[in-house]
This record gives C-alpha cells, sequence and structure tokens, in this order.
C-alpha cells in the first residue's frame, strides 16, 4: 500500500514538473513571435513622445522667428509710408531724383495752408467771421518776402519780445470790412503774450485779439497783408 501511494505522488509531481516546463517554453515561444508581446516597452514610446515633443518645440520655435521677422518688416514699411506722406516729424532724406526734404516740407505746407518759420508753424483752418458772421471762408497763407521778414525781426527788437512768424493773407474773390480769423499758432501756451502786427503802408500796426489759447490766436482784420506774430512780456492794448 506504501509503494502504490509513493508511485502515484512520484508520478503526480512528474506531471506538475512537465506542465511547468511546457507553459515555460510556451511563454518564451510567445514573447518571440510575431503575435507575442513584441510591440515596444513603455520607455521606448516614452522616448519616442519626446522626441517628437522637442521636434514640435523646434518647428514651433521657428515659426514663432519667422512671425516676428514678417512683423518687424510690416512695421518698418508702414513706418517709411508715412514719412514718404509727410507725416512724420523728421525731416525725409533727397529721393534721389532731384527732389529735397526741403522741397517736400514746404509742399506739406502748401498742401494744409501752414508757414513755417524755425520751429514754429501758422496755419487757417477756415471758419472766418465774416462781417460779424460765421462763413466757410479760409484765409490763404504765405510766405512773406524776406524784407518783411527783415522788418518784423527789427520789430520785434524794438518790443523786445521774441519773433514767432510772419504770414501773408488772402481770400481770392472775398472782401470784407471786418474778419475774426482763428489762426493756429503752435507753441502758443494758455497765459502766453502774442501781440499781432500788420504791415501797412510800410509801417507796422498792432491788431486787436480777441482770444489766445493753447496754440491758437484769434485776430481782428480789416484788410489782407503781412501779419507778425511776435511773443511780448507785457500784452500792451491797441490804440487807435
Amino acid at each position: 500500500m506504501k509503494k502504490i501511494l509513493a508511485l502515484v505522488i512520484a508520478g503526480t509531481l512528474f506531471a506538475m514538473s512537465s506542465l511547468c516546463v511546457c507553459a515555460t517554453e510556451d511563454a518564451s515561444t510567445a514573447s518571440s513571435t510575431p503575435g507575442g508581446s513584441t510591440s515596444p516597452s513603455l520607455p521606448e514610446k516614452i522616448d519616442e513622445l519626446e522626441e517628437q515633443l522637442r521636434k514640435n518645440q523646434e518647428e514651433n520655435a521657428k515659426m514663432i522667428a519667422d512671425l516676428t521677422k514678417q512683423v518687424q518688416d510690416l512695421t518698418k514699411a508702414v513706418q517709411a509710408s508715412q514719412s514718404n506722406k509727410g507725416g512724420g516729424s523728421q525731416p525725409k532724406k533727397s529721393s534721389g531724383n532731384g527732389g529735397s526734404s526741403s522741397d517736400s516740407k514746404n509742399n506739406f505746407y502748401a498742401r494744409n495752408n501752414l508757414v513755417g518759420y524755425g520751429n514754429n508753424i501758422v496755419g487757417q483752418g477756415g471758419h472766418v467771421e465774416i462781417n460779424g458772421g460765421r462763413s466757410n471762408v479760409t484765409f490763404v497763407l504765405s510766405t512773406s518776402p524776406y524784407g518783411d521778414l527783415t522788418s518784423a525781426n527789427s520789430l520785434a527788437g524794438t518790443v523786445k519780445g521774441t519773433l514767432l512768424n510772419v504770414v501773408s493773407t488772402s481770400s481770392p474773390g472775398v472782401a470784407f470790412q471786418t474778419a475774426k480769423v482763428n489762426f493756429y499758432v503752435s507753441g502758443v501756451v494758455d497765459g502766453d503774450n502774442i501781440a499781432v502786427y500788420q504791415l501797412q503802408g510800410g509801417k507796422w500796426v498792432q491788431l486787436p485779439t480777441a482770444e489766445i489759447r493753447r496754440d491758437h490766436v484769434v485776430v481782428y482784420m480789416s484788410r489782407h497783408g503781412t501779419l507778425a506774430f511776435i511773443r511780448v512780456p507785457v500784452l500792451a492794448a491797441v490804440t487807435g
């Protein structure tokens, strides 16, 4: 009986050993067959994703650099266009075809009814009050003759003031007895004393001013002629 039991146990152990060996061989075979676990391992997948991410970052960086350069080029083109139109405050360079910055500035002044002298600009934007009523009349401004400019400088020295500008006025086709004219005068500030003189018969006659405020001087006129805008220490009353 003991021998039979020992044989049964031995057979069982042998059978179990055989099954373990077969299972090990099947697992080894499965790992080497196309149907087994031949896909990349997790670390390999992570490496692949990191490599792809690096490539994407490089491509994005290159794209951002290209877009930045395009924006910079466009900005330069817009600034150059504005400068060529005379909108900038810096003098324009010669175009190389006979033009000059001075010609361009003078053309800009003429188009906008402005007269420049030194750092000052005088302009007239229309809506002149003619004979006591509002109108759409614009007084046209032009540069005064050199002799008038020299005389205005002498006048400024006499009244101990500073000459701002000298302009000549006209209004083709429009006659008036009295006119209230709002002149744009750059650099004027509230509280400034601005005396306006008109050359009449070879003499400078002070004109009455209705208002002096920032960048504006409102003047009463009864005729056209050459005007001198002078900043003076004290604004004296006009005597007739």
